[in-house]
């Protein structure tokens, strides 16, 4: 299944919490949901939380579950998404610095807290692997020995640690993805979640360089109120 994040930002003369507004509450409802090929939909929006020295400059994310590359293919062909949801995209988002990613996602630890009244409170941790590695290096190190160091760092309020690799069609033609990684740590509450990112326990991993992953300018975070759209049980398709 493709784990897909989509990293966006607001319009020109919209603030922030109305962006976050018109996307949960009617890109989101009226538009995404529709589009038949997507099984599961969260739309994650930015929280402030003091302790991010790296915080990228965007004020949502959505996380969206297709079962393959053909039905993305599919997805952006139905009136629902060209109709809908594209024709929609000026009213609420910047489109021209709209971040597309497509994962492989790996629960590492826990299960995702949230249910669909529920939010999820996480902090995610954006990575681009060091020039000088081969993405064979970077994706083994990632999975175990960055995964596993944040498993033993006993992090306080940390109930769940997905793993999310960028998928590797999109290295082919010498193409590269704008990151190479996607790391979620969530906690239980946004009150855990600011104690967990003030640990020095979790601080260590907003070092870019922690890990030996990347360079001093290769990790960025946001920490997110994460809401289901569709889920957390994924709808048939078709349905």
């Amino acid at each position: 299944m493709i784990h897909q994040h989509i990293l966006a930002a607001p319009r020109p003369g919209l603030s922030e919490d109305e962006f976050q507004d018109y996307w949960r509450y009617v890109h989101a409802l009226k538009f995404a949901r529709k589009i038949p090929q997507i099984r599961k939909y969260k739309v994650n929006s930015r929280i402030d939380i003091p302790g991010q020295d790296r915080e990228i400059e965007f004020s949502g994310i959505a996380e969206i579950w297709l079962d393959n590359e053909q039905a993305q293919a599919d997805s952006i062909k139905t009136p629902e998404f060209l109709d809908g949801a594209l024709h929609d995209e000026p009213n609420w988002a910047a489109s021209w610095q709209t971040i597309g990613l497509d994962t492989e996602a790996h629960e590492v630890m826990g299960v995702d807290p949230s249910d669909a009244e529920f939010p999820e409170y996480k902090i995610m941790l954006f990575h681009k692997k060091k020039r000088d590695m081969s993405l064979t290096d970077f994706r083994s190190l990632y999975t175990s020995g960055y995964a596993d160091k944040i498993q033993g760092a006993k992090i306080p309020n940390l109930v769940r640690v997905l793993c999310c690799l960028s998928k590797e069609r999109l290295y082919e033609a010498g193409g590269a993805p704008p990151f190479d990684a996607v790391t979620h740590l969530s906690a239980n509450s946004m009150l855990d979640l600011k104690s967990m990112v003030a640990s020095p326990q979790l601080q260590a991993f907003l070092d870019p360089e922690h890990g030996g992953l990347s360079e001093w300018w290769g990790l960025v975070t946001m920490a997110v109120r994460s809401e289901w759209v569709l889920g957390p049980e994924a709808r048939p398709y078709p349905f």
